[in-house]
């Protein structure tokens, strides 16, 4: 992480060299787990913020039928993506700490692990419960500061430092992201944890990748505590 916050304008081309190169996605399979855990409904609409390549609306547009999703991303190469995955969604490039929308425009809100790269992660929870429905329903994805993950590197690397590409970062405790959404104006509903998904083959192939750490990562999704998990998928509605 730099020192000092990084200009908006250096965000952007550093989301724009990642989306050229290697990207940012996890395995379908988490996706659609995730959609298992937050349950939108047809009929309905959704955004989700800092889309990335647009796998999760892909996902989300196979298993939920008749809804109308959006996805906003700071990075025109990842828009670019995105309009290829999901051609069903609608897409614009734009800041979730000022997002485009009107208020009050949609029912689901969902936010896959990003708002800890935003400079302000509090302005972008205000867009967020700005531009949904009174009674909406939230996913929003966060980083634990004490995952296991950590103290496994600390274990094998004698450091707490994890390798970070990506030019901001914050991670936090469950109870530190849980006051930050209540800050904010949201309601946790339900908490699970994430975990690194085990992968045996390359996605769409059947070219078999590392054995040992499908193993590992298996065993650490199937018994990883909740408080020591990667990252936290808080399920929320606005307060009242």
């Amino acid at each position: 992480m730099h020192k000092n916050p990084p200009h908006i304008k250096d965000i952007i081309l550093d989301y724009n060299r990642i989306y050229s190169s290697s990207g940012l996605k996890a395995n379908s399979a988490y996706y659609r787990w995730l959609i298992k855990l937050f349950r939108p409904k047809p009929e309905t609409t959704l955004l989700d913020v800092s889309c990335g390549e647009g796998i999760f609306l892909r996902e989300l547009s196979r298993q939920v039928k008749s809804i109308k999703t959006f996805g906003l991303d700071i990075s025109s190469v990842a828009i670019s993506l995105a309009r290829q995955n999901a051609c069903d969604s609608v897409f614009l490039v734009a800041d979730g700490q000022k997002m485009p929308f009107q208020d009050k425009m949609f029912d689901y809100v969902t936010c896959l692990g990003s708002l800890e790269h935003y400079l302000e992660p509090e302005t972008g929870l205000k867009e967020i419960a700005r531009v949904a429905k009174d009674n909406a329903k939230f996913c929003i994805v966060l980083p634990n500061a004490l995952s296991l993950d950590l103290f496994l590197h600390v274990m094998r690397q004698g450091s707490p430092q994890l390798d970070n590409f990506q030019i901001l970062e914050r991670t936090a405790t469950k109870k530190e992201w849980m006051e930050l959404l209540a800050k904010n104006g949201f309601l946790v509903k339900a908490i699970y944890g994430s975990n690194l998904w085990p992968e045996l083959f390359q996605e769409g192939t059947f070219k078999l990748k590392s054995i040992s750490k499908y193993i590992r990562r298996a065993l650490i999704k199937s018994l990883c505590p909740l408080n020591l998990a990667r990252e936290f998928v808080f399920i929320a509605t606005k307060k009242q």
